[in-house]
């Protein structure tokens, strides 16, 4: 099993620290955002896509680099850390990206980060210490989750 996660994490790098939490316990190669045509995709069982979230959605430069793939892996999986953690809201327009190129998207996953974004900044951020131990293990029961629906479905091809 080869899992990759692409990471787009520019503000405080909440996302990074998800995405390290979820490779302590599956086989997961990080490519930090800045790296990832240096990685073929279609190598990997499944592909993460993650980001942080700044008014509303991934980052356009995320979304872009998804749009213009010509190949998308088999499956696929999101995650994101927001102000809010409001991840079902906030992933759902690059869940729909990623299906309507034809991978089947096996999760998705948010939570609460560090924000210190425009206004937050005069008060010392929100969300002060997020993502915690809760939001990492979160993160790995959804990466092990990840695995076994990866599991399941070679094993039903």
């Amino acid at each position: 099993m080869k899992l990759l996660a692409i990471v787009h994490s520019t503000h405080m790098g909440n996302t990074m620290q998800i995405a390290e939490a979820m490779a302590e316990v599956a086989p997961l190669t990080i490519a930090p955002f800045e790296d990832a045509d240096k990685y073929n995709l279609l190598q990997y069982d499944a592909v993460g896509f993650g980001g942080g979230i700044n008014a509303g959605s991934h980052d356009n430069k995320l979304l872009e680099y998804v749009k213009k793939l010509k190949e998308v892996p088999k499956y696929s999986f999101v995650f994101s850390t927001s102000a809010t953690g409001k991840s079902r809201k906030y992933n759902a327009k690059l869940i729909k990206l990623l299906e309507s190129k034809g991978s089947k998207v096996l999760g998705s996953f948010g939570c609460k980060g560090l924000c210190k974004f425009f206004i937050f900044a005069l008060v010392g951020g929100v969300n002060k210490g997020r993502p915690n131990t809760d939001d990492f293990d979160a993160a790995q029961s959804f990466i092990e989750d990840v695995v076994k629906s990866v599991e399941r479905e070679k094993q039903s091809k």
